[in-house]
């Protein structure tokens, strides 16, 4: 049988290094196809032969195969010195497969190597159409043995060959791993494509700018002990962008090792067996190229913990240390059972952290005006995710409108908040400013007090301490009390504009409800939802909710009571600004005013603020004839803003009918309807020298 060694194998080559992977995986399809040639030749077992002449061929066949393969490994262990990188060597290597395993990959890659082998291969399991081998097969032809039950401790060999192969090469279906396949067949070159459902991070380079100490000690922490037996679970806990995967990608950089993401999102949606081989094939990888392998969106898995489980262990079968990420609220207690768990939290950027990220992004954007990164951070709570999104968001916008402007930069955060307000409130467009505002200098004041309360948040509550005093209550609430049209609801826009937030209008009547509890619920999703998009709630005529608290007679007594505690709990709980207004302040319970951060009275206007409304109602651009009368209109008619901006409407649109400017004729008929809509019935008299207009 030495001729059968040299039919395929030149012994002249004996220790020679490779000259290219090509030659060496051509080896080892010949070390295959000597074993198949020789089985093909000497079974089915001939009639009238010697058992013991079967046997000294079964004999000379396995010993020549074993040579080629010692001849391949001298000739592989000589190119690895040369520096040669032999991928199906590395393969065997790295998933330390034994002479059996790496046969049997390479029968599962015969087919692909050369057609010829599919039929063949069916030929020897006596089929037409199977064109892979099945591990019966395998065992057969490894031991060569007439039929696979008659190999040694058969049922033993085939388990573990079959939790080995599903481990290193195959799929749940029986084929072969695609990324294991073109990994050997190309020598290692392709790299994994994306689409199958994870990621090789990209290297980090350098310092983190937040967590570097933290990244340090969790790498140190992992190579502590030394090579551990079993896997290490490294959970990491933190709010989506966070930094959970930039931190993993750190300490990958700091142990010189890649780090492959795996996303647990498709789960729930995805079949069980296409799932678990999109994660044997990340698994693989990780294998390959002899990193870590981290678990993202696992939220996705818990509904189903046994799922869950199955995962991390077969995830933990790749990689000697398995990051987990998970929300901060997750529980994990269940999973942690026998198994090597360290839990760690990625805190939110601290707000000096914050304005440092914030202050990098504005000096790469180009500015049409100053932009302050302490301004920025005060805004909005954001992790450093948003943050470089909301850079790149900017440097967009740049490219089409140039520089950028202090409310294109906070437009350009905006974009980075995804909420649902939208059920329960109204997004209001703040565009009235100071000037437009009528209103006492002393309530001016207070709004301007409630405005540098967010401005210089940085200064008291972080450099100087008052964050540790303050357990809640950091936010801004203000109660707007005075009569309807008297302004507040331009107040509040006027803040919104000044902060450049955003403003929301509850819709009390889609917030509380007739049935014990709802309205705590839906008051609790409003103020996570407005947590999330860091913008200012308004609750218009809060009279319904912030009522005297009355005496308990029955449950809805005392559910009305709960109701107002309830809101002004989550009003000091949130960070954020608070604007509640009421026509009656006498209606509002006087122990909830110390709950309230500032308490701004509008009056009604007198004639001097009356005529300033009336200087301001009427916009630049509007034409107006020299007849127009301020001092007549304020003494004349006492009324609110409100109503001074709804005759100003109506006589513009009655002067644009009529084509003419706006003068007196068209603002008196205004009056007019604007009085009989109040319920006044006013004589022609009452409107004193410009009464003639009316007719």
């Amino acid at each position: 049988m030495s001729t059968l060694f040299r039919r395929f194998f030149d012994p002249k080559q004996f220790g020679v290094p490779y000259a290219a992977a090509e030659d060496h995986l051509l080896d080892l399809v010949r070390w295959c196809e000597l074993l198949l040639s020789a089985y093909l030749a000497g079974y089915p077992q001939g009639a009238g032969q010697a058992e013991e002449q079967q046997d000294r061929f079964r004999q000379d066949v396995l010993t020549n195969f074993d040579k080629a393969l010692f001849h391949i490994d001298a000739r592989a262990k000589a190119s690895g010195e040369a520096g040669t990188f032999l991928a199906a060597q590395y393969v065997r290597e790295v998933f330390k497969l034994t002479n059996l395993e790496l046969f049997a990959l390479l029968l599962w890659l015969l087919p692909q190597y050369d057609e010829r082998f599919g039929p063949l291969l069916g030929r020897l399991q006596n089929s037409q159409t199977i064109r892979r081998p099945s591990l019966d097969l395998v065992l057969k032809l490894f031991h060569f043995t007439d039929a696979a039950e008659d190999v040694p401790q058969y049922h033993r060999l085939r388990k573990i060959l079959r939790e080995k192969a599903s481990f290193a090469f195959l799929q749940q279906d029986g084929s072969l791993d695609a990324r294991v396949r073109d990994f050997v067949l190309l020598n290692g070159r392709p790299r994994l494509d994306e689409a199958v459902a994870e990621t090789v991070l990209p290297s980090m380079q350098g310092p983190l700018a937040l967590g570097e100490e933290a990244a340090r000690e969790l790498a140190a922490a992992i190579t502590a002990d030394g090579p551990r037996k079993e896997s290490l679970y490294v959970c990491l806990r933190g709010q989506k962008g966070v930094g959970r995967s930039t931190r993993v990608r750190r300490v990958a950089a700091l142990l010189e090792a890649p780090a492959l993401l795996f996303s647990c999102a498709s789960a729930p949606t995805s079949r069980r067996d296409a799932f678990f081989d999109s994660l044997r094939t990340a698994g693989r990888e990780t294998v390959l190229l002899q990193g870590m392998l981290a678990l993202r969106d696992f939220d996705c898995l818990l509904e189903e913990p046994e799922t869950a489980r199955q995962v991390l262990d077969l995830a933990g079968r790749f990689s000697g240390v398995v990051f987990v990420l998970v929300q901060e609220e997750t529980v994990t207690v269940d999973l942690r059972e026998h198994k090597h768990w360290v839990e760690l939290t990625v805190p939110p950027p601290t707000r000096e952290e914050s304005i440092a990220l914030w202050q990098r992004e504005l000096a790469a954007m180009p500015l049409a005006e100053p932009v302050d990164g302490a301004e920025m951070a005060n805004k909005f709570s954001f992790t450093p995710a948003q943050i470089a999104g909301a850079g790149r968001t900017a440097a967009g916008m740049a490219l089409l409108d140039g520089p950028l402007s202090r409310r294109q930069v906070t437009q350009a955060a905006y974009q980075q908040i995804t909420h649902k307000l939208g059920e329960h409130a109204t997004l209001i467009y703040a565009r009235h400013t100071w000037d437009q505002l009528v209103l006492g200098e002393a309530e001016k004041e207070m709004l301007r007090m409630a405005c540098d309360q967010v401005r210089y948040q940085h200064v008291v509550y972080d450099r100087w301490g008052f964050n540790q005093r303050l357990a809640y209550g950091k936010g801004v609430s203000m109660l707007f009390a005075g009569p309807p049209g008297t302004g507040k609801t331009m107040a509040a826009q006027v803040v919104a504009n000044e902060l450049g937030i955003e403003m929301y209008k509850v819709d009390l009547s889609q917030v509380v409800s007739k049935y014990i509890g709802e309205t705590e619920k839906n008051l609790n999703q409003v103020f996570a939802e407005a947590k999330k998009s860091n913008v200012i709630l308004f609750f218009d005529e809060t009279d319904a909710i912030l009522g005297k608290r009355t005496e308990v007679k029955d449950a809805h007594d005392k559910n009305a009571n709960l109701e107002t505690s309830y809101l002004l709990q989550k009003m000091e709980e949130y960070d954020g600004i608070t604007v509640m207004t009421t026509n009656y302040k006498e209606n509002i319970d006087s122990a909830f005013f110390r709950r309230i951060s500032y308490v701004i009275h509008f009056t009604f206007p007198d004639a001097r603020a009356r005529k300033e409304i009336w200087k301001g109602i009427f916009p630049p651009a509007t034409p107006l004839r020299e007849d127009v009368d301020l001092d007549y209109l304020a003494e004349q008619f006492e009324i609110t803003g409100g109503s001074i901006k709804n005759i100003a409407l109506v006589a513009s649109f009655m002067a644009a009918r009529e084509e003419k400017p706006v003068g007196m004729e068209q603002i008196v008929r205004a009056v007019k309807y604007e009085m009989a809509k109040q319920g006044k019935i006013m004589l022609r008299e009452d409107y004193g020298e410009y009464g003639y207009l009316l007719k």
